[in-house]
């Protein structure tokens, strides 16, 4: 099992708009390409020197394929939604983890 998990820091003013933007936009495209089986969605309790708030979105998928295949082909369009949406109001990154156990 593999972890593809988007770290996203946002400004506090947009919290609301964005995590409806995340749970009726993001989430149900990225799971409807059909490479991964699950999504959650986590906030960061212990904020360090930056000012915003840190979430952990977090999409489970079957093989290391099916998060290629979704990065190649699906995700620069949400990536692009999302830019629009909440331009200058955020940072990513995106990790990938495998399951040890």
């Amino acid at each position: 099992m593999l972890l593809y998990n988007i770290t996203f820091n946002i400004e506090p003013e947009i919290q609301e708009k964005w995590l409806d933007w995340i749970r009726i936009e993001y989430i149900p495209y990225v799971l409807n390409t059909g490479h991964f089986t699950s999504s959650r969605i986590y906030r960061l309790l212990t904020e360090t020197e930056n000012q915003g708030l840190t979430f952990s979105l977090q999409f489970f998928a079957p093989t290391l394929s099916d998060v290629e295949k979704y990065l190649e082909k699906f995700a620069p369009e949400i990536f692009s939604k999302h830019n629009v949406a909440f331009r200058h109001q955020h940072v990513s990154f995106m990790t990938i983890l495998e399951a040890v156990e």
